[in-house]
């Protein structure tokens, strides 16, 4: 038998669809080989090869000798007084990520990162501090799912790539986790339960609109309803502003039929005034969508404040008269700085 192998493979970076290619076309394997592979490795969460038994000793030994199961080590976990669990994993190359643990009724939500820092320079974000380190690959992506069910108390539900990073600018690895994340015989998720939340990469947007590959959901972090505001706040805006940003979401919603999440974060005194939530309704009018209002979480150096919950609630009355789904979203584990915006990845140097 020919292996065309040249070089050692890290399973869980590959698609179910790819492991059966692979297992064929490269080891020489039945199809039905290939399949039971990938179930094994993320609808049982196997990472030993000489625990899928139901695999021939023959292939497990070639496995053994081509590829391999990374894993992915949580180095220091925090849980918040709302049961809000922090986790900090450490990467191989010494780098590290936070994901978020957040229960609720009748789910259970884990926030992933997808790069090591970010280059959005959000200003009301602790990941963008440091810049962009890198992105991750697609198999520290699924480690991630992985590392944080070894240690959850329930079934993960939900899985929203929130954490550091911006997930359209590490598209093809984001893509990849997507399409394990959802796959049958990958990690089973509904693609309604899975979430990809963006600053607002215009091109990215539409082009995940036209990719049969990236069956997810998005949000959108939005913050203000005017150029001059979003430039200051969203470096991002200055690329693509909201009149580009608005065109991409109105493609994506005709094209997918899919709802956006619009995510609205309240500044005291910037944003949040009854003639800004009237601003946001004139902007999405006519756009598929429900509105998540959130009050900033602050931390040190941004000159940002939160505002009290009732003008939170008032800016949620106002969007509701109009005749759009908005909620108040209570933002989970501020005590650990664990809520939006307060996660903030790491270099070798360790946790800062």
């Amino acid at each position: 038998m020919h292996i065309k192998v040249q070089q050692i493979i890290d399973l869980k970076g590959l698609t179910p669809l790819h492991i059966e290619r692979f297992c064929e076309e490269e080891l020489g394997q039945k199809l039905s080989q290939g399949t039971r592979l990938a179930v094994r490795l993320f609808r049982k969460r196997q990472e030993d090869f000489d625990d899928m038994t139901d695999l021939n000793r023959p292939f497990r030994e070639l496995l053994k000798q081509n590829c391999r199961i990374s894993r992915l080590a949580i180095e220091q976990q925090s849980i918040a007084d709302d049961g809000t669990v922090k986790l900090l994993y450490r990467l191989d190359d010494g780098n590290t990520v936070e994901g978020v643990l957040i229960p609720g009724p009748g789910r259970l939500t884990l926030c992933v990162s997808s790069q090591v820092g970010c280059a959005s320079g959000c200003k009301f974000c602790r990941t963008g501090a440091g810049g962009l380190v890198r992105n991750l690959g697609p198999a520290e992506i699924v480690n991630q799912i992985f590392a944080a069910g070894k240690i959850a108390a329930g079934a993960l539900t939900n899985i929203v790539l929130m954490g550091t990073g911006e997930p359209l600018s590490n598209y093809e690895a984001v893509r990849t986790f997507v399409q394990i994340a959802t796959d049958r015989n990958g990690l089973g998720f509904s693609n309604r339960k899975v979430t990809i939340s963006t600053c607002g990469l215009a091109p990215a947007i539409e082009r995940m609109a036209e990719d049969s590959g990236m069956q997810a959901s998005l949000a959108v972090s939005l913050n203000a309803a005017s150029d001059e505001l979003r430039d200051r706040i969203m470096p991002v805006n200055k690329t693509y502003p909201l009149s580009r940003l608005m065109q991409s979401l109105r493609y994506y919603t005709g094209k997918t039929g899919r709802t956006i999440t619009v995510e609205y974060v309240l500044f005291k005194g910037l944003n949040d005034s009854d003639d800004d939530a009237r601003r946001l309704i004139e902007l999405l009018q006519g756009l598929p969508c429900m509105i998540n209002v959130l009050m900033f979480n602050p931390f040190p150096g941004t000159g940002l404040e939160r505002p009290g919950e009732e003008r939170a609630y008032t800016f949620r009355n106002i969007l509701l008269h109009h005749g759009f789904v908005a909620v108040v979203r209570n933002s989970r584990g501020r005590d650990i700085n664990a809520a939006c915006g307060q996660l903030r990845a790491t270099s070798s140097s360790g946790a800062r």
